[in-house]
């Protein structure tokens, strides 16, 4: 006969984790050179972009095939003057700026030419923005020009901005 009561069984656990693990070295993840994530990585003169996803914690979101995404990102030549305000920037405030930058479908500039003025819902909830086209060229906000459009990558469409797109906090 055979108890189960708290006396009859071992408090030792050690079977459970001293077996030796035959699975190898675990697998990395692999990063497509053509997604969001990797034209960031890929191209020098968004680094101060990636360093915003980074601290946001979403570059496996920008490296996933199932994102579906715009992206307005600024090169460093046009932000340079933020050097201060990357020291100090947290995690929520870096998702709020990457979630205002992005548009949930891939959005071409044809898209954006369509019409005169049309306004696009980011993936911040509280935040919009709209998109102007004055004399041939693509406005965001009526201040953030369009200066390099349609980068195609597999998960996604980036445009490069003149200009950080900033959230405007609703209260």
């Amino acid at each position: 006969m055979v108890s189960n009561g708290p006396n009859s069984q071992s408090n030792n656990f050690t079977h459970m984790f001293d077996f030796v693990d035959l699975r190898g070295k675990p697998i990395t993840k692999f990063q497509d050179k053509n997604s969001l994530m990797g034209i960031i990585n890929e191209t020098p003169t968004f680094s101060k972009f990636k360093y915003i996803v980074e601290k946001a914690m979403m570059c496996d979101i920008f490296g996933s095939m199932q994102t579906n995404a715009t992206l307005f990102i600024p090169s460093d030549n046009e932000i340079s003057n933020l050097e201060d305000f990357f020291g100090r920037m947290d995690v929520s405030l870096a998702r709020h700026i990457i979630k205002t930058s992005m548009l949930n479908k891939k959005i071409t500039s044809e898209l954006l030419e369509d019409s005169q003025c049309s306004v696009f819902n980011t993936n911040d909830p509280f935040n919009k923005i709209l998109i102007s086209n004055i004399n041939g060229e693509i406005y965001i906000n009526n201040t953030i020009k369009i200066i390099h459009k349609d980068i195609i990558a597999t998960n996604g469409i980036i445009h490069v901005v003149d200009d950080l797109v900033w959230p405007e906090y609703q209260m």
